[in-house]
């Protein structure tokens, strides 16, 4: 995942977490933070059309965002990078 959005745009960015090749919807919690560093607060994904993501938002900050998501499960909870979201 790789995503350039203009500041002034709401847009739903959708979030594939997949794990040994299967594609995770439930039990995922996702955190955007600033490039480089590492994330210890994650939120409820948004779901859309049986996708789930985020709604990005017009007051974010410019810059470039790390995405990442913590799936729940037992005796597991793993942490996946996702990719990167630039606002301009």
């Amino acid at each position: 995942m790789n995503v350039n959005i203009p500041r002034e745009s709401i847009e739903f960015v959708e979030t594939k977490v997949t794990l040994n090749g299967v594609t995770i919807t439930t039990g995922v919690t996702i955190a955007v933070i600033t490039e480089g560093t590492r994330p210890t607060v994650y939120v409820t994904p948004t779901t859309l059309a049986g996708k789930i993501g985020h709604l990005t938002e017009v007051t974010a900050t410019v810059g470039i965002f790390d995405v990442w998501a913590k799936v729940v499960s037992s005796p597991e909870t793993p942490v996946v990078y996702l990719g990167r979201l630039t606002r301009t």
